[in-house]
């Protein structure tokens, strides 16, 4: 048996290596390769992603799981080498399911697809993107119909990005979250305390930006020998052990974008860098799920980069690097405009507490284009009518309204709702880190970051896929997930900002 799961593993290998070569393909086409190359890439990508796929459903790991599963001996593994088995085994059956042939189909539909939606968004144009939109919606319900036709194919899409999740899971934790987040926001911009946003919009050459992220990522102790930052049109993450790729966007006119997507990104490959600490290239030294890696994005980016004790450690360094820029600037007044409660057009910009709305705004997109109770030639003006609805902002046009998420054109749907998760997840996990640290505020404050990043690591990082991701967030707080934490995290920190009754 033990020469079998070694065996077993070393298919697992296999296919993971394919799956990085992949993943390399994908960020060479946004940050290095020519423009005119996306043809050939198409081709690239959908012959790698098949060869991955095959590889994945190869028809020896069906009979090693059958003969390690049945092996008299089989309860002499330990319990990293059973949780392997079973991640192998849960992936296996899912996939050899889906015809390789469909996958190479898919991938080179994304390729292709990202061009239109590069092109629709510079231009401001849906109608450009629209026809390529909705082969990929036809894509992913034929995905969701292969992987289980008995269900919602919208459940099959959320379970394949996070395990056991579904929609009436998700609304269970959302809805009492929307409730506080929409109250917590009118109380918010019906204060008397409002932050300057001239601050945000103050010109910082792209020269300096970058040295503020390059600053930025020492102080996270962010290991730039094994990882680089990039520049691309949509910040993302890519890559896994000692070879991972982040990347981000500058404006002049918006520091605050590169820094927090540098800070949003670097907690993404912090997690990669630290995940296979349990064994690289088996399941268990992966990633959990994408909620648990958007937990980690949104605690660096928000929990971290966002509070007043890190502006109060960074204040100096920044202002240092930035010169006269914000010379005039307190620490207070950049405090309150980082912390900035304003509905607005852009999701990667948008504040903590109008975050979710626009997740749930998607989520609800998704769920009915899925389901075919909407058409993609209407989601443009369904888009800007919920903008409105739900945070009362005026949508100018498509690039900052239905045109400004990369995911779709990607093929990933069902992929939202775990920002929000990620946020609920981090919040519990603050919860228990205070107990644990309670002066983790005042170690920032003295520059003490990784005191608290070893922490994150060793509870969340390096437990790897051990656990699915809600038996993990309980397991490292002894809580069952709930929203409670993050609703309770966002009134008192606003409140305080704000200067709420």
């Amino acid at each position: 048996m033990r020469k079998e799961y070694d065996e077993l593993l070393s298919l697992f290998k296999e296919a993971s290596i394919v799956e990085e070569i992949d993943m390399l393909l994908y960020w060479d086409r946004d940050v290095t390769m020519p423009k005119k190359g996306w043809k050939q890439r198409a081709e690239q990508v959908a012959f790698i992603s098949q060869l991955a796929h095959e590889k994945k459903i190869n028809p020896k790991i069906k009979e090693l799981l059958v003969s390690i599963v049945e092996h008299p001996d089989y309860e002499k593994l330990s319990e990293q080498e059973k949780r392997n088995v079973y991640l192998i085994k849960r992936k296996y059956e899912k996939m050899v399911k889906v015809p390789p042939d469909f996958v190479g189909e898919f991938s080179k539909q994304g390729v292709i697809a990202n061009k239109a939606w590069e092109e629709a968004r510079e231009k401001s144009d849906f109608s450009i993107f629209q026809p390529e939109l909705e082969k990929m919606v036809e894509f992913n319900k034929k995905f969701a119909h292969y992987l289980n036709p008995e269900i919602d194919p919208y459940d099959v899409l959320i379970d394949y990005s996070e395990p056991s999740m579904t929609q009436e899971k998700f609304e269970k934790l959302v809805n009492p979250l929307k409730e506080a987040v929409v109250t917590l926001i009118k109380e918010c911009l019906a204060s008397a305390t409002q932050p300057d946003m001239s601050i945000l919009k103050r010109k910082v050459p792209i020269d300096i930006q970058k040295k503020l992220n390059l600053d930025l990522l020492k102080v996270l102790d962010y290991d730039l020998e094994r990882s680089r930052l990039d520049e691309t049109v949509h910040p993302f993450t890519t890559g896994s052990y000692d070879d991972v790729r982040i990347t981000t966007r500058y404006y002049k006119e918006n520091f605050l974008s590169a820094f927090m997507s540098t800070m949003h990104e670097a907690g993404h490959g912090d997690y990669e860098l630290h995940v296979g600490k349990l064994g690289s290239y088996q399941p268990v030294g992966q990633w959990c799920s994408d909620g648990v890696h958007e937990a980690c994005s949104r605690f660096y980016e928000n929990i971290l980069g966002r509070s007043e004790a890190f502006w109060k450690y960074y204040f100096f360094k920044f202002k240092e690097l930035t010169g006269e820029i914000f010379a005039d600037v307190s620490l207070e007044d950049l405090i309150l405009a980082v912390n900035k409660v304003e509905p607005s057009a852009i999701r990667t910009e948008a504040d903590e507490l109008t975050y979710d709305l626009h997740i749930i705004m998607r989520f609800e997109f998704e769920r009915d284009l899925l389901n075919e109770k909407i058409k993609v030639k209407d989601l443009p003006e369904l888009w800007n009518k919920k903008m409105k609805e739900l945070l009362g902002y005026e949508v100018k046009n498509d690039a900052e309204g239905v045109l400004q998420d990369v995911h779709w054109s990607e093929g990933l749907m069902g992929y939202f709702p775990t920002y929000t998760l990620g946020n609920i997840f981090g919040a519990q996990i603050l919860m228990q880190l205070q107990k644990e640290i309670p002066n983790w505020e005042s170690e920032i404050e003295h520059g003490n970051l990784k005191k608290i990043l070893d922490w994150f690591r060793e509870n969340v990082h390096e437990k790897g896929n051990m656990k699915d991701s809600f038996e993990l967030v309980q397991d490292i707080t002894g809580k069952e997930v709930t929203s409670d934490y993050l609703i309770e995290y966002l009134k008192v920190k606003y409140s305080k900002l704000y200067n709420l009754s």
